[in-house]
């Protein structure tokens, strides 16, 4: 049973003037920046309901983080599912925006990762017209293609164990966008071979399939995991996505090709803040430190300009110490409204960077939310529950009307569809309106106008090769083709299959751009390299063989190069007078952290390891095998022995004393079994651990089952070495 409040006579009139088309189906509504045209819209309202209250409905059993978005009629967020349960997770929601019911529920478990439960949910959908399909990224960087009308998974990417992407306790997790053909996400990416080390990079998938066309990044070692989310916008006849990063900078790039155009230096860590495009210029903010001097936050506008490898950057005012870490801006009629970290909000002439008003308390000492500007009036919500409406005066805002609501939180931004608007709470999900609230559609195409016509660029500058990351077993083989753009990154005809020549570096071979791993690869990698009238791309290819799996590290002077987040992490050196695998402890940001090995659809296995941990300073590490989406971590400290999926959750978890010594080895055993099937799945964990020169015992040290299993997942390890190091040898994975 929902928990939905209607006012149906209100809703009757609404459902007969709404407008169909008038969606949001980005975060920050289709023109990216926070504003629609529309009329007839809320001066107040009341969250309790009741005749003049302005509340359509409200579900009170659908508190969360999340912006939501709307498409065809079509409400869609993320939310926690079971809350506090032993089966907990995360899913997409999907309701009649109309009237607040349910349509359907998308549920996806919670795995290997950090992420506290009250923050799942985090980022915010994305909705594709053209497809009718949602995309999702969820707190441990599941990332889904949802059907949106049934609700059914089209296809969907664990992109932690798959790339490398980070799922961190603070519950950070990014916003996909959807340009044309791709679906784009980023974030912090610990990859494999030559993109081993820590990158803010952007992933760009085949909207429709999951293929992966392109794979980009940023600058290496970046501070920060950060939730800065894209914009897509034309400049000077370019297309262009913008968006901040990890490594404290604003970025420009070439959304068909990932080519990186520009960036910006603001803070010494990352950006938090979706930066604002107004034409040609990039407002951005933040709330760390600055680049120089030793002032917290800024804001600045940037001017950008040109065009392919002449794209640049100018930073046109700056504003030190005005400290914006969270909440977007909005520019209106050449004035540019921004609320600071401590609820303040400020407005600034756009063009000079003159202060027009400055410090006006809307009533938190908190703020997340984003503006929403429509109907001549600015939405403001606040962390703490307060919301106020206000209007443009020649001197700043005056304030309509405002208010609070106890026991409410907002984090996600208030959103306006179909001439309603949304205001989504930690505690329920509002939906507020008038009778004569209208809102004039607005096309993805009328934002992207602008580009210089393709014949004005038809040389061939940039070619991109797809798939462009592929894993494939021995023997395998695949269809490639090749994509190539223009300067400004506009695709051109597709090349005859005779103007293209490929090349392959590694083991396997390619005919008539078929690639096929060759049979004796093992654990190995290939790069394919296409050209065209002398314009080349690559693709990258990881050769995994099927189990079973035995590494001794005798032969090896890095980690597996196929295996994701061990490079740069691990070193291979002796110990005890054989080569192991080390984790060390002097890698920053890296010390605490899992490594993947293959594929994700692998199930029903067991992963065994002699193991290893030092004592510094009276501390010893955590040392784990995971599988299938568990796993068993040895804990120095605490000197016990746990099986979980969800650090801060253990939803599951069992744990068990295992008293255990440094500086001598052990053999861990984890062993995964699906039971069952359908509905009554269950999965079987179990456990053990013994002095390595000891016989095996029979019996497991620890068992544990999950009724929300995970059904399919790569063999990996994890290892916590901030306080002392680990090693690992003699590693063996096995089908049960």
């Amino acid at each position: 049973m929902t928990a939905t409040v209607l006012v149906l006579s209100t809703l009757m009139t609404l459902s007969a003037s709404a407008d169909d088309g008038a969606d949001w189906t980005y975060w920050r509504g289709p023109m990216f920046n926070g504003t629609a045209e529309a009329e007839g819209l809320v001066d107040d309202w009341d969250a309790e309901g009741g005749e003049g209250s302005n509340l359509l409905w409200k579900r009170d059993d659908l508190g969360a983080r999340s912006t939501p978005v709307v498409m065809d009629g079509r409400l869609y967020t993320i939310t926690r599912a079971d809350r506090g349960t032993p089966i907990e997770g995360e899913k997409v929601v999907c309701l009649d925006a109309e009237t607040g019911e349910t349509l359907w529920e998308n549920r996806f478990n919670v795995w290997m990762s950090d992420v506290p439960d009250t923050r799942v949910g985090w980022s915010s959908v994305v909705a594709d017209p053209e497809s009718g399909n949602v995309y999702a990224l969820g707190v441990c960087d599941l990332f889904l293609c949802i059907n949106g009308k049934t609700g059914q998974t089209i296809w969907s990417k664990p992109l932690h164990e798959q790339f490398g992407l980070l799922s961190t306790y603070g519950g950070r997790t990014n916003f996909p966008v959807v340009h044309e053909d791709l679906v784009i996400i980023s974030g912090i990416v610990i990859n494999w071979g030559d993109a081993a080390k820590p990158n803010h990079r952007l992933i760009a998938m085949d909207k429709l399939t999951g293929e992966v066309v392109w794979f980009s990044g940023t600058r290496d070692l970046p501070y920060d995991t950060t939730y800065s989310a894209p914009t897509l916008t034309t400049i000077d006849g370019q297309r262009q996505m913008i968006l901040g990063t990890g490594d404290g900078a604003i970025w420009g790039f070439q959304p068909r090709t990932g080519k990186p155009l520009w960036h910006h230096n603001l803070s010494r860590r990352g950006i938090f803040a979706t930066p604002l495009v107004d034409g040609n210029r990039v407002y951005g903010s933040h709330s760390e430190e600055n680049v120089t001097g030793s002032a917290m936050g800024t804001v600045a506008a940037m001017e950008i300009s040109g065009t392919g490898d002449d794209t640049t950057v100018k930073e046109i005012w700056k504003l030190d110490e005005l400290v914006v870490g969270r909440s977007a801006p909005i520019v209106i009629d050449g004035r540019l409204y921004v609320v600071d970290d401590r609820c303040k909000l400020w407005v600034i002439d756009a063009e000079s960077g003159d202060m027009i008003a400055e410090r006006i308390a809307i009533g938190d000492r908190k703020q997340w939310p984003s503006l929403l500007y429509a109907d001549e009036k600015i939405y403001v919500l606040t962390e703490n529950g307060r919301w106020a409406i206000l209007e443009i005066t020649e001197d700043g805002v005056d304030f309509i009307n405002k208010g609070r609501l106890r026991d409410e939180a907002f984090y996600a931004s208030p959103i306006l569809a179909g001439g309603k608007l949304y205001f989504q709470g930690t505690s329920a999900l509002y939906c507020v309106g008038t009778e004569d609230g209208k809102q004039t559609p607005v096309s993805l195409a009328e934002q992207l106008v602008g580009e210089t016509p393709i014949d004005e660029n038809p040389s061939i500058s940039q070619l991109l090769v797809v798939p462009a990351e592929l894993l494939l077993e021995p023997g395998e083989s695949v269809d490639l083709s090749v994509r190539v753009f223009n300067k400004l990154g506009q695709q051109l005809a597709t090349p005859a299959e005779g103007d293209v020549t490929y090349s392959v570096a590694g083991p396997g071979k390619i005919e008539n751009a078929t690639f096929t791993a060759n049979e004796d690869a093992s654990h190995q990698a290939a790069t394919i390299t296409a050209t065209v009238d002398g314009v080349s791309g690559s693709a990258r290819v990881r050769i995994v063989p099927p189990l079973p799996w035995k590494f001794t590290f005798d032969d090896l002077s890095d980690p597996p190069v196929t295996w994701v987040g061990a490079r740069y992490r691990h070193q291979i050196r002796p110990v005890d007078g054989s080569p192991a695998l080390v984790k060390v402890s002097t890698i920053p940001k890296g010390a605490r952290s899992r490594a993947w090995m293959g594929s994700s659809d692998l199930k029903n296995y067991t992963i065994a390891a002699d193991v290893q941990g030092k004592r510094s300073n009276g501390q010893m590490p955590d040392i784990g095998l995971t599988a299938h989406g568990y796993v068993l971590d040895l804990m120095g400290n605490s000197q016990q022995l746990q099986i979980r999926t969800w650090s801060p959750q253990l939803r599951m978890a069992e744990t068990v004393d295992f008293p255990w010594e440094p500086d001598r080895w052990y053999r861990m055993k984890l062993r995964a079994q699906i039971e069952g099937s359908g509905e009554n799945a269950v999965a079987v964990l179990q456990g053990k651990i013994w002095p390595r020169d000891e016989a095996e015992p029979e019996s497991w040290t620890v068992t544990a089952r999950d009724q929300s299993p995970v059904m399919t997942a790569s063999p990996g390890l994890y290892g916590n070495a901030k306080v002392a190091e680990i090693a690992i040898d003699n590693l063996e994975v096995t089908e049960n």
